[in-house]
């Protein structure tokens, strides 16, 4: 996919968020605002336990990185995202933290890069060791002395993080040799605009953080690092349904709504966003691949919408908020 993303913040008009921030409830208590940088919490913050059924068992409000979606859906985002990069004369050594069971580590690998992973959780550290061959510790600190890699990348990863400036400054900054790329769900997405409290991505249960584009630009800054760009995608798999919700939410955009800061119905709303699985599913609810005359009216749909995709991606209403940013200190 081409890089149809506006620059949303640079290193000029960046301000980084605040050292003590001026908290304001919103959201009806579920969210807290600070009114001095922008940057949005969550009011309670959350203790979320990444067992190892987070990482099989959707259901359990994790990801199912083995399901059919699950490879569908991160080839098409992970292939994207190295093509980009590498169209940008970027290669050699890939340092992915939040690895998770290895899928991104893996489709770098096979384009080249020399991998290394981190992640906490036991059972996928282990899995993506073995996937890749690959080192893959723990944390940060158990990587080998002063080793600075050329990519350095967290996908949905920030967002589950309590401190995420001293993380990124005290942590990782010393790992970042030449690019960092940081991936989180976009708060001001289309999506999280008209669903509000039922937005996908809004995962209280899990989600310290919620990101904006000039807010996680503000963290970035005040990591120390400069920011190059940050822009946002829609989602990387199409359907027949996400055609549909497109249209919904365009609506949903022309007449200005943005429910972000409403209070959830008295029967407690659920996240409820449909996703590119709805339309393809069998009579058991399990994803499908689509073929036959679906998979030609898929590719069809995907065409004739990109342009409106293309446009919401450059005004910053994509699904997926990215940032891409360098050490400080580079001259």
């Amino acid at each position: 996919m081409a890089d149809n993303g506006r620059r949303l913040a640079s290193a000029a008009d960046t301000a980084p968020v605040c050292e003590t921030h001026s908290w304001v409830e919103t959201g009806g208590g579920r969210l807290r605002r600070c009114s001095a940088c922008g940057l949005v919490s969550t009011s309670q913050v959350p203790a979320f336990a990444y067992e190892d059924d987070y990482f099989t068992d959707a259901a359990s409000g994790g990801y199912d990185f083995a399901a059919d979606f699950s490879i569908d859906f991160d080839t098409a985002r992970f292939a994207g995202e190295l093509e980009r990069l590498e169209q940008q004369g970027m290669g050699g050594t890939l340092l992915d933290v939040g690895c998770a069971t290895g899928t991104y580590m893996e489709a770098a690998q096979k384009r080249g890069w020399t991998v290394t992973g981190v992640e906490t959780a036991d059972f996928a550290r282990q899995h993506a060791a073995a996937r890749t061959a690959s080192l893959v510790t723990a944390s940060c600190d158990e990587l080998p002395a002063g080793q600075r890699y050329d990519l350095v990348t967290l996908h949905h990863v920030l967002e589950h993080l309590h401190e995420p400036v001293a993380f990124l400054r005290d942590t990782l900054a010393p790992r970042v040799g030449g690019r960092l790329l940081i991936e989180v769900p976009n708060f001001d997405s289309l999506a999280s605009r008209v669903y509000g409290s039922r937005w996908r991505d809004l995962r209280l249960e899990q989600h310290v953080s919620h990101f904006t584009g000039p807010t996680l630009a503000g963290v970035l800054a005040a990591a120390g690092f400069r920011v190059r760009r940050v822009y946002t995608l829609w989602q990387p798999l199409w359907s027949l349904r996400a055609n549909v919700e497109l249209a919904q939410l365009a609506a949903g955009g022309l007449r200005g709504v943005d429910r972000r800061w409403e209070s959830p119905p008295a029967s407690g709303a659920q996240n409820g966003e449909n996703d590119a699985r709805d339309d393809a599913r069998d009579d058991k609810g399990r994803y499908r691949r689509p073929s036959g005359i679906r998979r030609m009216a898929v590719r069809a749909t995907a065409v004739a919408s990109r342009p409106l995709v293309s446009a919401l991606e450059r005004r910053g209403r994509g699904d997926r908020l990215v940032v891409e940013a360098e050490p400080g200190d580079r001259r």
